[in-house]
């Protein structure tokens, strides 16, 4: 079996206020990339590979994803791999943490003069 390299030197997550992260990355050079899968994680390094516990798979020559619905705590931590046509997955980009919007102080009260 041919192993299936993935060289990804840029994954970028750019925040939005509708709790939506876009990815971005460099495509594989692999002649028969079939797509990318999305992995996110709350717990940094911990990640479960495979087409069922992808958030997201793309299509070849897509390098962008957009994740939507993301919780308004903590960090999100995310990696993409690439399969190839034969069902063969890459080994995971570098890991990028989403930026994560925190929620709004409330109780907030102003005394004075």
């Amino acid at each position: 079996m041919k192993s299936l390299a993935l060289v990804l030197l840029l994954l970028v997550a750019t925040p939005s206020f509708a709790r939506t992260v876009t990815l971005s990355w460099t495509a594989s050079t692999a002649a028969d990339v079939a797509g990318y899968r999305v992995y996110q994680t709350t717990t940094s390094g911990v990640y479960t590979y495979g087409a069922a516990t992808a958030v997201g798979s793309t299509v070849p020559g897509t390098t962008t994803f957009q994740v939507t619905g993301l919780p308004n705590t903590g960090p999100i931590y995310f990696v993409v791999t690439a399969y190839d046509t034969s069902g063969l997955e890459s080994g995971p980009s570098n890991q990028i943490v989403g930026a994560v919007t925190p929620p709004a102080p409330v109780g907030l009260s102003v005394t004075g003069p």
